[in-house]
């Protein structure tokens, strides 16, 4: 994981545990030797913890931190995944199917892809804190992410991606909507054929612009909260 990851998940788990009483953070050539660090790294970490909704800043003030409703929300702007996302929550995955397919018409439109190309089929249950948080119907381009594993798909692939792999992610497109859970979703859920579930499709690229996921994300109703951070 990146230096600066590493440092904003410090202060993420800092700013949670009510380390910071008055809701700013301390300056920045304290943070440089509290991490130990350059400026670069702390501010790679600020601006990411900015960009997920977190932290906000005020020009020759500082740096402050947002007062959050709740700290178990889905941040729609942003593409770490679940276990980034809940970093101070218990975060489980159940692999219910790993598959290497070939692309059919349908799933070479969602990855830009031809008819035929080799793609890795993930479906998963999320839970945070023991409760099913989410079911992930995913496709990765092979051509694009070379290796995948039930083992990896059992924990974080944005990490392996990132960590393992030496890519970088980019941004994403996600279109939210609503519909009816099916018979087996529902189990997973623990809910019933026909409850409402929140659904998120998104496509997910490269820093160099490379689409390489496209998945189909159903959201628990009872325990799904989700934040954007508009900006003028």
């Amino acid at each position: 994981m990146s230096k600066y990851k590493i440092v904003a998940d410090q202060l993420a788990s800092n700013i949670q545990s009510g380390l910071y009483k008055d809701l700013k953070l301390p300056t920045e050539n304290e943070l440089i030797q509290e991490f130990n660090v350059g400026r670069t790294t702390i501010r790679n970490a600020i601006n990411l913890l900015v960009d997920s909704g977190k932290l906000y800043q005020i020009h020759g003030s500082g740096v402050y931190i947002r007062e959050m409703d709740h700290d178990t929300t889905i941040n729609t702007n942003a593409i770490r995944g679940i276990s980034s996302e809940f970093s101070g929550h218990i975060t489980k995955t159940k692999l219910l199917e790993f598959t290497l397919i070939a692309a059919d018409e349908a799933i070479s439109k969602k990855l830009k892809i031809s008819i035929g190309d080799p793609v890795y089929f993930i479906k998963r249950v999320r839970y945070v804190d023991n409760s099913p948080l989410t079911i992930e119907y995913s496709y990765y381009n092979k051509q694009v992410i070379h290796y995948l594993s039930s083992e990896i798909a059992s924990v974080s692939i944005y990490e392996y991606i990132e960590n393992d792999l030496g890519l970088k992610l980019g941004f994403g497109d996600k279109y939210i909507s609503a519909d009816k859970l099916n018979e087996e979703d529902a189990i997973y859920f623990e809910q019933k054929k026909g409850d409402p579930t929140l659904v998120i499709n998104e496509r997910v690229y490269l820093s160099n612009g490379v689409l390489f996921n496209s998945s189909k994300v159903f959201h628990n109703y009872q325990t799904t909260i989700l934040f954007s951070s508009a900006k003028n």
